[in-house]
């Protein structure tokens, strides 16, 4: 089960975000820079909300994942999706496709670090599992630069 969600969702999320590309009417050069800064975007979405609301305000329930990070997820978390609705009414497409293609990656990460660490660099599967060891360091699941720029960096 925990497979097909993820799975699911990784493609859900590519297919839209190639969707949202090839009807994208913003000139070429500015759909790129628009779906790096969605990269970028979601990269900080991800640590804010992992160290502030995972940690600070769901602690309870993002502690059951820390306890059994092995265990399935059998739910698809529509805040997540009702999020990416917001920002696609209210910026261009291809900022949309950015972050959907960052968030593929997260659910890629995410899945190979509890299911399949074969598929991750071993840096970044390093990195996420220290921070089931020490809770209150690399809250970055896919990229370690913001752990660098806040100092939560486990040394």
């Amino acid at each position: 089960m925990t497979f097909a969600i993820y799975f699911g969702e990784l493609i859900f999320a590519i297919a839209l975000a190639i969707m949202l590309l090839a009807a994208s009417t913003v000139a070429s050069s500015t759909a790129i820079l628009l779906f790096c800064c969605g990269l970028v975007a979601w990269t900080l979405a991800e640590y804010i909300t992992h160290r502030f609301v995972l940690h600070a305000i769901a602690s309870i329930q993002h502690g059951i994942h820390h306890a059994h990070p092995q265990e399935g997820i059998d739910k698809i978390f529509w805040q997540i999706w009702l999020a990416f609705a917001v920002v696609y009414l209210t910026t261009e497409a291809p900022l949309l496709a950015g972050v959907l293609v960052a968030y593929a990656w997260y659910l890629s990460v995410h899945y190979g670090a509890h299911h399949n660490p074969s598929i991750l660099p071993a840096s970044l599967l390093k990195h996420h599992l220290d921070h089931h060891k020490f809770a209150s360091r690399n809250y970055g699941v896919t990229t370690k630069l913001w752990d660098r720029v806040f100092g939560t960096m486990l040394r």
